[in-house]
């Protein structure tokens, strides 16, 4: 076994450190910040504001850099029949207008879900109109993969279901054939009817 140093090294040793930093301490609390380079910049007086005082005509032309009067309404827009150059003459960027319509096609129609998700500043009161339901027996397999609750395995599998064996009857038929997960269960109902 090595050897223990005596008690008392160890506290001649926490001595020093301590008086080391108390030495420290002194030395800068001593010594005086040095000046910033704008201190010796003269003191400007505060500028105070007036309302002008000019007659004021109430006749008078409205020039076009004027504000407008504030009681102007808000567009009423039907989702489902804006184009993207009406977006874009409404000061939508190309992208944002594009995406509305694309979206609009790919869903079948506008909800107020994604309305939410592309008219985040509600600059427009829009007329929701739900979109019609399609039939799942009737609906072609390229609309069943462009629609964006359907994954590719559940298409697969109602597609062989109607194709092999009969057409669907219910909705419990149709969540049996493929894991479908709580947010497609109830959104598929919206988007979709099972005809009989």
């Amino acid at each position: 076994m090595g050897r223990q140093p005596k008690p008392w090294v160890a506290d001649i040793v926490w001595a020093g450190f301590f008086l080391a930093l108390f030495i420290y301490y002194k030395w800068h609390s001593n010594q005086t910040a040095p000046e910033p380079p704008w201190a010796s910049f003269p003191e400007v007086p505060r500028a105070e504001f007036t309302e002008p005082q000019w007659p004021r005509d109430q006749k008078r032309e409205r020039r076009p850099y004027e504000s407008q009067p504030s009681d102007r309404t808000r567009a009423v827009v039907a989702s489902d029949t804006v184009t993207v150059p009406w977006l874009r003459s409404q000061g939508w960027p190309q992208w944002k207008a594009e995406g509305f319509v694309r979206d609009r096609e790919r869903w079948g129609g506008v909800d107020s879900a994604l309305c939410a998700q592309w008219d985040n500043r509600s600059e427009f009161d829009w007329i929701l109109h739900p979109p019609s339901p399609l039939d799942l027996n009737s609906i072609s397999e390229d609309a069943f993969y462009a629609h964006p609750l359907w994954r590719a395995h559940q298409v697969r599998a109602v597609h062989r279901f109607r194709s092999r064996v009969r057409p669907l009857r219910n909705w419990d038929e149709v969540f049996a054939l493929a894991p479908f997960d709580s947010v497609q269960r109830v959104q598929i109902t919206n988007y979709f009817y099972v005809g009989k």
